[in-house]
């Protein structure tokens, strides 16, 4: 026999309750008894654990009775994946989108227009980061490093005026999680379950663009990155690069050269033994293999 509904108690009480809930389950004690020893139906225990699986801590904590603000907007799990595999698989041009590469506001409007549902920067920036599309440090302006405008750098190597941005590579396994549901097909072709990387690019103001590859150390790759987040930002660009292409480095020679006075590209790593960027060219690097066209 259970005693009054979990509902009818304090806030406080039952975070805590669910928060004794979900580690007892977690250890390995059955729902049944966990709920036969909190007092509360195996049902109850259930509904708390899937919500942690899916939400994590903030699943545990306290919230507003009621339907909360922004409640109704959730996406669904088949909305989700097909959001993600298309975020994933394209750039939002291909997803017919007025955009070069992907924003916040971009994934916004590709939810909106495929499901008619609004979605906040705050919403839209969880959703990235519970996808393992890009680190939660990324989408929280925080880096992990200098700011680019801040890298060693003579002035007769950047643009006057011109905006910086900084590039990064992340790996996603995502892909080779769950199966799409029949309403999860992406708005893009080549949806396989395959391993893949994002590029981003990331301003001294904290903006942050990213676009999916195969490949982020193809030259060819890397230059149609460098193409979207210049007609993107419709301006002139300071590009501070953390890696050189192994694999067509002239593709990406040849672009910069070709863009001289509206683009600069400067390659830097992270020194191990200090805080300040070391430039590559002042770094022992094996020769790339150069490839023909593929």
């Amino acid at each position: 026999m259970y005693p009054e509904d979990a509902r009818r108690l304090s806030p406080d009480v039952l975070e805590a309750l669910r928060r004794r809930a979900i580690a007892a389950v977690e250890s390995g004690v059955s729902r049944t008894q966990v709920a036969r020893m909190l007092g509360v139906s195996r049902q109850t225990i259930s509904v708390w654990h899937r919500e942690y699986r899916t939400r994590g801590e903030e699943a545990l904590q306290n919230r507003r009775r009621g339907r909360q603000r922004g409640e109704q907007l959730a996406l669904s799990y088949a909305q989700q994946l097909w959001t993600i595999r298309t975020v994933t698989t394209c750039g939002p041009d291909e997803a017919g989108l007025r955009y070069w590469l992907w924003t916040n506001q971009a994934l916004a409007e590709l939810v909106n227009n495929r499901f008619r549902i609004a979605l906040s920067a705050t919403t839209v920036r969880n959703y990235l980061i519970r996808w393992g599309v890009l680190a939660e440090a990324v989408l929280s302006k925080r880096t992990g490093g200098r700011r680019a405008d801040q890298t060693v750098a003579s002035p007769s190597t950047v643009l006057a005026g011109a905006e910086t941005f900084r590039t990064h590579h992340a790996t996603s396994h995502w892909l080779a999680g769950p199966q799409l549901h029949s309403d999860g097909a992406s708005a893009c072709k080549g949806t396989g379950g395959h391993e893949i990387s994002m590029l981003y690019a990331v301003s001294t103001q904290g903006t942050v663009l990213f676009l999916c590859t195969r490949d982020p150390f193809d030259g060819v790759r890397l230059t149609e990155f460098f193409i979207r987040l210049v007609r993107q930002r419709g301006r002139r660009l300071n590009i501070v690069q953390s890696w050189r292409p192994t694999r067509r480095a002239d593709a990406l020679t040849a672009w910069i050269a070709e863009n001289t006075g509206q683009v600069t590209v400067r390659f830097v790593v992270d020194s191990p033994q200090a805080d300040e960027p070391v430039p590559l060219e002042d770094v022992s690097l094996p020769v790339p293999r150069q490839e023909g066209p593929r």
